[in-house]
């Protein structure tokens, strides 16, 4: 009799069990497919703000290349003789400096790797403009009611400018122009135009899933570009609200219904002209296909509850991964592994204000390596990949552990350094000056060797911006070159 009551209580016990066992696993469905949505929600906003950022790098990219390439320009002594020599628009072929200046930038354009751009030279007092073409038709062209005149006239830096349709070709682009000044005097423009048919591939390459759309919108939230086209009233101040909602509460995913389909809203600002980028996710495509997860989770969950902990704990790690690798893409120039321009500049600007606000040595390197394009001409391009690794690595190296260093385009690179004086300064860049003369780069051509020039300046109380800076390092870096490369100058 007592053990069949002590076996009666087991299975009561076991019973209870597995009652218990099937509420906790309930429960714990429950809870799970709500954490998993919300986990949803978050990864999302994460994943969609790491692409708004790589979108805002590409654009900022775009941009900034060409406004850097105007910037250069106007420091150019041929451009600025031309431009005060030529009084009419019958001396402009046969000035003496016309072909050379044409080549120049016929050059320069060849470099440029974006293919849509346009870099041109315009005179005010002879109303003419050339670009690397050997012919413009002038017979309409008015330089006094160019659309980006009176932007550049009103600043001293070079300015882009919004939308406008171009003389040459009656395609929407966007200008980056600077104003040449003799003194006082307005002597002529130096701009590049960079056509719209640029920006949906740019666009396009960073939106979330195969229905995903931006939106580039001007200060005013005004539509300049979309590879969807334009949108109506209505739908642009609803588009607004949500935008103005999403500032206001960040983590809330805001949703807006655009031609019929139900889209999440995200807004990121832009570094150029406080413009901004609104994206569009298709909603269908990410929820429709999480749902179907889900319920495939609550009927998996009572079969292998820990294999299922597992999967999601696995692809937790690969999207942090993901992230990580993503971001690191996104600050990295992948050919020497060095800091890209735009996280450069980023860091360079952080460490200035750093200096600026607490009175610290601010030492600011400018190097560009020496006939450089006769290495990619004589050896290959893919030597001068060489060449370029080599010489980023040791430059690393030379610099030391404090040193931020940055690839800014081509063979140009830069670096600042905190905390050391004028005189350790300059060591540092004779220093790395004389190992990378020094250094062998093996090559399956044979040995090679480089030599660089170097700018160098420091942080003075005048300056107040970080750009002050990159202007005098850029011109003793030319001075460098001008006076038989190899060499390091001070300004």
């Amino acid at each position: 009799m007592p053990k069949k009551i002590r076996s009666h209580v087991n299975i009561k016990v076991v019973l209870r069990s597995l009652i218990l066992i099937f509420v906790v696993f309930v429960i714990s469905s429950i809870i799970m497919y709500q954490r998993t949505y919300e986990k949803f929600e978050t990864n999302l906003s994460k994943e969609i703000a790491l692409q708004s950022q790589l979108v805002n790098h590409a654009i900022f990219d775009y941009f900034d290349h060409n406004r850097l390439t105007v910037d250069l320009l106007a420091f150019n002594e041929d451009i600025t003789v031309y431009l005060q020599e030529v009084k009419t628009r019958e001396d402009m072929y046969q000035h003496p400096l016309y072909k050379k200046i044409q080549r120049m930038l016929k050059k320069i354009a060849a470099s440029n790797k974006y293919a849509s751009s346009y870099l041109w030279i315009a005179h005010e007092e002879a109303n003419f403009y050339f670009g690397y073409n050997s012919y413009n038709d002038l017979s309409t062209y008015d330089i006094k009611t160019r659309p980006w005149r009176e932007e550049a006239l009103n600043s001293k830096d070079t300015v882009l400018t919004e939308p406008y349709n171009d003389y040459g070709s009656h395609q929407q682009v966007l200008s980056a122009v600077k104003t040449i000044r003799d003194g006082e005097k307005i002597i002529g423009f130096i701009g590049i135009d960079m056509k719209l048919i640029n920006l949906p591939e740019i666009m396009q390459s960073y939106v979330l899933g195969e229905n995903g759309i931006n939106f580039l919108v001007n200060y005013g939230n005004d539509y300049i570009y979309s590879p969807a086209g334009s949108w109506d009233d209505d739908f642009q101040k609803s588009l607004m609200e949500k935008v103005d909602h999403k500032r206001k509460y960040p983590k809330r995913l805001q949703q807006i219904t655009h031609e019929g389909k139900p889209y999440f809203v995200y807004y990121n600002q832009l570094e150029i002209n406080n413009w901004g980028i609104i994206q569009l996710i298709d909603k269908h495509e990410f929820t429709d296909g999480l749902y179907n997860f889900l319920r495939l989770i609550w009927v998996i969950f009572f079969v292998a509850g820990l294999l299922l902990l597992g999967i999601i704990i696995k692809e937790g790690v690969s999207h942090k991964l993901l992230e990580n690798t993503l971001r690191n893409q996104a600050r990295t120039d992948a050919l020497t592994g060095s800091n890209n321009r735009g996280y450069f500049m980023e860091l360079a600007l952080d460490k200035f204000h750093v200096a600026k606000l607490e009175n610290r040595p601010y030492n600011f390197f400018m190097i560009d390596i020496d006939y450089f394009k006769s290495v990619n001409d004589n050896y290959g391009h893919h030597v001068g990949d060489i060449v370029l690794e080599n010489m980023a690595k040791l430059s690393v190296h030379s610099l030391g552990e404090h040193a931020i260093f940055g690839r800014l385009g081509g063979e140009e690179f830069a670096a600042v350094i905190l905390d050391i004086d004028k005189e350790a300064a300059l060591l540092a860049a004779e220093r790395l000056r004389k190992q990378i003369s020094e250094m062998d780069i093996i090559t399956e051509c044979g040995n090679i060797n480089i030599n660089v020039s170097i700018g160098l300046t420091w942080m003075t109380e005048d300056d107040q911006e970080l750009e002050d800076i990159l202007k005098r390092a850029d011109q003793a870096m030319y001075e460098a070159k001008r006076s038989g490369r190899n060499k390091v100058k001070l300004k």
